[in-house]
């Protein structure tokens, strides 16, 4: 009984996530009237470019951004006769 209600807690949470994820930036300028740390942008990938977590300094920045990068192929195998 105590592992189905742990499960249910954690999908809760997983599902108000993605609620919270992809909710439009006017809606969640309203939730920051409830707590301000529910208006803030979801961090990265959401879509503005500029990233916004911070966690790795990338996100498009630097000499080789957005430059063809090669691709090591194997060679390819004779055929068995």
């Amino acid at each position: 009984m105590a592992q189905q209600l742990i499960v249910g807690l954690i999908v809760a949470a997983a599902a108000l996530y993605v609620l919270w994820r992809y909710l439009p930036a006017r809606w969640r300028q309203g939730l920051g009237k409830v707590h301000p740390g529910l208006a803030q942008p979801p961090g990265c990938g959401d879509g503005d470019g500029d990233g916004g977590c911070g966690s790795c300094g990338g996100c498009g920045e630097g000499p080789d951004a957005g430059a063809e990068k090669p691709v090591a192929m194997p060679a390819p195998r004779k055929p068995v006769a």
